[in-house]
């Protein structure tokens, strides 16, 4: 039996690195077979102790079709998909059929040989990746480490970093399919993310990336056979730049580094004026990280500096909260964090940043909205609401769900004017992703909030823009025209004040006014806001629209 992989375990000595060396290429061998397949048992006894001969310098990866005798090949069954994703992008029809390296050589599986791969793995390569992988407490969760660090300048401007699971063998007890095979080797079980990969920029001597990625165990008949892959692609040439296989003597480039991986927590638009998110962090260093500082800018201002303390160890994750954020609403606005100290000393790579990006929330005329939301595999961890940002009024809400992928539609209206967040939460904390989940939000027939892929909660806010008056009140003021493009005119036949107010409640103008008095706000920021009209027998308020 294989030994499990262990955090406890592993050995995190800083690599030695010289810039402008080369470095050992190993070989990556695409091979597409099939349970169904006959010359397939006929060839891959040979392919395999070839590859077994040389597993210094050559990964094999095996992808399953679903030929020549469809639904035959319970291996491929298990991911058809990414097997399909594979199949088509080298436009492979027939098996047995290897590719090395992605575009140095195609053809029959019975045609690799040892002097190919010999010719294959004496070119250098510009850049030395290292992987590793382990399995969770309760063995049913699989996560993969990958970096890689060039030591020459990778040219590419769409590069892909791929990485396969791997059962390096599974063995039935009768045949599976129709060729008699009872054996299989390097079977493909998932890539992650996806068959898409990872997208990788374009590197110069020095630079590096690294990457984290977990899967929910599936379709695995033994777990003690599980490896991983990686390579490294240009997804144009299909020219493989290296490749990698998963080792329990890794070791991390640096001692001190760590990687913003993602925002959470966020809002795609915001009418409320105030976001409050978290930020992601990986620690791909060798040491444990136990402080960090972590500046925040607003649109390139400097905001607030967070002073974390806690325990990291090496390759372990912790969310930071980046606190109540003020901001303004407007067009392109960006909230960005960076890494400036671990353990009290600068990154040994270079400073970690990430940036979202927000706008002003859609304004909605329309009243009436329609949530529709299809459930993922675990429906019953899937809740939502809508809250009304200055009062805190939840104004609908819906789930949990009994049926899973399954769509469900809820309409409703709302009658007050304002700032509103749509929140869609999950308990079981990985989105809506599991499965064929999502959700959007409708104000008549125009969508206005959609999403997926999300952890815990998803949010995001919307501006509805309606009169807001009291039943009782007789209208004595014509406002004109609203929309406004920036010059509002008003007639009334009172004598008194207009006092205009923001979402955020904040007064942005008062004036006196009697008659036919024009007001310019063309240099207000685009938006609804509240105009008031006040007078000795009482007060008027109009919701009003500023286009530009």
């Amino acid at each position: 039996m294989k030994k499990l992989l262990s955090l406890l375990t592993l050995s995190l000595l800083l690599g030695v690195f010289a810039l402008n060396a080369q470095n050992p290429r190993i070989v990556v061998l695409e091979c597409f077979t099939s349970a169904t397949c006959g010359p397939c048992a006929q060839y891959n006894p040979a392919l395999d102790n070839l590859v077994n001969n040389n597993a210094d310098k050559l990964i094999a990866i095996k992808y399953h079709v679903n030929w020549p005798v469809a639904g035959g090949d319970p291996m491929n069954l298990h991911n058809p998909s990414e097997v399909s994703s594979r199949v088509s992008y080298y436009g492979v029809n027939s098996v047995p059929h290897s590719v090395a390296d992605g575009n140095v050589w195609s053809g029959n599986s019975s045609n690799v040989s040892q002097s190919l791969v010999n010719q294959w793995a004496a070119v250098e390569s510009p850049l030395e990746m290292r992987m590793t992988h382990y399995l969770n407490n309760t063995q049913d969760t699989i996560t993969v480490i990958v970096m890689g660090r060039a030591t020459n300048a990778v040219a590419s401007n769409n590069m892909k970093l791929r990485i396969a699971v791997l059962e390096e063998t599974m063995e039935y007890a009768s045949a599976p399919g129709t060729n008699e095979e009872r054996i299989f080797h390097n079977v493909m079980k998932k890539m992650l993310p996806n068959a898409t990969g990872s997208s990788v920029p374009s590197m110069q001597a020095g630079e590096y990336f690294a990457f984290k990625y977990s899967w929910a165990l599936a379709n695995v008949m033994n777990i003690n056979e599980l490896t991983a892959v990686a390579w490294l692609q240009d997804q144009d040439s299909k020219a493989i730049f290296q490749g990698c296989k998963s080792s329990e003597d890794f070791q991390p480039f640096y001692e001190k580094q760590a990687k913003i991986n993602a925002f959470d927590h966020t809002k795609r638009h915001i009418c409320s004026g105030n976001v409050n998110p978290d930020i992601l962090i990986t620690n791909y260093g060798s040491e444990a990280i136990n402080s960090l500082t972590i500046n925040v800018k607003v649109d390139g201002n400097d905001y607030s500096q967070i002073n974390w303390e806690g325990n990291i160890p090496t390759f372990g994750e912790v969310r930071v909260n980046l606190g109540d954020l003020d901001v303004d609403i407007s067009e392109n606005n960006e909230i960005l964090a960076e890494i400036v100290a671990i353990n009290g000393a600068p990154d040994d790579y270079a400073p970690s940043e990430l940036s979202f990006a927000y706008n002003e929330a859609t304004i909605v005329t329309n009243t009436s909205f329609k949530l529709q939301l299809r459930t993922d595999d675990d429906p019953q961890s899937i809740t939502w609401d809508v809250v009304n940002t200055t009062t805190g009024e939840v104004v609908i809400s819906g789930g949990p769900y009994e049926e899973a992928n399954k769509l469900y539609t809820t309409n409703f209206t709302i009658e007050t004017g304002g700032c509103y967040l749509l929140t869609v939460y999950d308990a079981g904390g990985n989105g809506l992703g599991n499965g064929n989940g999502a959700y959007a939000l409708k104000a008549g027939s125009s969508t206005i909030i959609s999403g997926k892929d999300f952890y815990d909660k998803d949010m995001d806010e919307f501006s509805l823009a309606i009169e807001d008056v009291e039943e009782n009140m007789i209208k004595t003021t014509n406002i004109y025209p609203n929309p406004t493009n920036g010059i509002l005119t008003i007639d009334t036949e009172k004598q008194g004040y207009v006092d205009i107010y923001n979402l955020a409640g904040q007064m942005v103008l008062t004036q006196k006014i009697e008659g036919t008095t024009v007001l310019n706000i063309a240099g207000y920021e685009k938006g609804s806001y509240l105009l008031v009209v006040k007078d000795n027998e009482g007060n008027e308020s109009r919701q009003i629209i500023v286009l530009q």
